[in-house]
């Protein structure tokens, strides 16, 4: 009896050994699921919704606009939850941007200025950012920097595997941006600035912001 029953709790053992792996849950993912449930659909959870209209605020209102836009947080030291970004959430953060950005046009009037920044190291959330900005709203100038510290911007584009092409800064834009990278020399986070001033809004624009 007394093999037996030792044979028993040993197999009962075994078996809540098991059942404990099954339901292991680390520790690391526990804090992620904590930050999921008090932030919400925030960082590296974006689904590129919509951007609701800014409320309480006209179009051309303010004169200045700053836009330090949330991002992927890939230029920070250290990186403390590193590894939680895909290719599918970093596109996300770059719908998520662009709809900001759109409301940051709208904010700014005619001779004023936005400044967009990150601390990124993405190109996606940076130069493609700013392609984007200056071929839909062709209003929109880059303008030098002072003081100028960073490096030049990204040229060209990326073609990843789905076949998407995504599209940077064209030859002569690079050096009226400012990339600061970890492995620079300044020993900087990573991050990014882009400085555009508002020309004359055309008059699709207003009736494109009156609908919207």
């Amino acid at each position: 009896m007394e093999g037996m029953s030792a044979e028993k709790s040993g197999k009962e053992s075994v078996s809540n050994e098991k059942a404990n792996e099954r339901t292991y849950v680390s520790k690391a993912d526990i804090r992620k699921n904590i930050r999921r449930i008090r932030n919400g659909s925030g960082r590296n959870q974006c689904n590129g919704g919509r951007v609701q209209n800014s409320k309480g605020f006209s179009p051309n209102s303010f004169d200045r606009v700053l836009l330090d836009a949330p991002c992927s947080a890939l230029g920070l030291r250290p990186r403390l939850f590193a590894g939680e970004d895909t290719i599918e959430s970093l596109r996300n953060h770059a719908k998520y941007q662009r709809r900001m950005f759109d409301q940051a046009v709208q904010l700014a009037r005619p001779g004023g200025i936005i400044v967009y920044s990150t601390c990124t190291i993405n190109p996606g959330e940076n130069e493609a950012l700013v392609r984007y900005a200056l071929d839909r709203y062709t209003f929109l100038s880059l303008v030098p920097q002072h003081p100028r510290i960073g490096g030049p911007g990204l040229v060209g584009h990326c073609e990843f595997p789905d076949g998407y092409i995504e599209e940077w800064l064209r030859p002569g834009e690079e050096e009226l941006v400012q990339r600061f990278d970890p492995l620079s020399p300044h020993d900087t986070i990573g991050f990014f600035i882009a400085k555009f001033i508002v020309g004359p809004k055309d008059a699709q624009f207003g009736k494109s912001c009156a609908s919207s």
